[in-house]
């Protein structure tokens, strides 16, 4: 009995999740402008306008794509050396420094938009390094937290052995530590670029006219009408994610990124 209930506590909570995607998925399906579930008939007809649509393609690859790609990149190369000093080393204001490094969570990512648009309007930055800065300071956080996780979980005694064996510190951090914890980096850069790719907090205060995010440009459009192509876009989003971590799955299984 009880497995039984555990088992429909478990079927119930998937459903939850995946509820929201399989509507929206099912939704872009319809041929007509309204949104409707179930769709009255199946159609790609919104597919093909989301790629007809300069604007939102625009966004999407010219935009959101290559900045995720980019914030990911930063992300895991800043956190990375930030991990490991404050789980390898005990020195004098490390709880601080980790204070910091983990604050932007702490922080509602509406009030970070806020003070980086506040900040610049007084000093000049290209419209994408705005974004940029914006997503690595929300990214950050986990980016840290996900290499922290990973390094405590691998045994210091084998940096020591590779040390004695002659390998300077830093021939030790790339072809020892680095390796032991690739599964951690990359699960760092993974959250890294899907916060980067789907949020819209920091990005709308952030945009330019031609480096408008997806969500923004999605979040936009909704104010003035709603089609089946914003259903689309969450497809072709959900889908693309769904890719990534398929293709993660194959390379080095979904259970060593997600543990983190």
């Amino acid at each position: 009995m009880g497995r039984r209930l555990f088992g429909a506590y478990l079927a119930l909570f998937y459903a939850f999740l995946l509820a929201p995607v399989v509507v929206a998925a099912l939704t872009s399906f319809n041929p007509t402008r309204l949104n409707l579930f179930p769709p009255v008939g199946l159609s790609l007809t919104w597919y093909r306008e989301f790629l007809r649509a300069e604007n939102f393609t625009h966004a999407f690859f010219a935009v959101s794509l290559k900045i995720a790609l980019i914030v990911a990149v930063i992300s895991g190369a800043l956190a990375l050396p930030v991990a490991y000093a404050l789980s390898r080393y005990r020195f004098f204001g490390r709880s601080l420094l980790q204070t910091f490094f983990l604050s932007p969570m702490m922080v509602p990512q509406m009030v970070v938009g806020i003070a980086l648009l506040l900040l610049f309007a007084r000093y000049t930055f290209a419209d994408e390094l705005r974004i940029v800065i914006g997503h690595v300071i929300i990214t950050l956080p986990i980016a840290v937290r996900a290499i922290t996780a990973s390094l405590q979980g691998t045994d210091p005694s084998l940096e020591e052995a590779a040390k004695s064996l002659g390998a300077n510190p830093l021939q030790t951090f790339y072809r020892v530590t680095v390796p032991l914890i690739g599964s951690g980096l990359l699960a760092a850069m993974l959250f890294a670029f899907t916060l980067s790719f789907t949020d819209v907090n920091v990005a709308l205060f952030l945009t330019g006219p031609r480096t408008t995010t997806l969500p923004v440009e999605v979040f936009a459009y909704l104010r003035w009408e709603s089609t089946p192509i914003i259903a689309a876009i969450a497809s072709v989003q959900v889908a693309l994610i769904f890719a990534i971590a398929i293709s993660i799955h194959r390379l080095i299984g979904l259970d060593a990124v997600l543990k983190y």
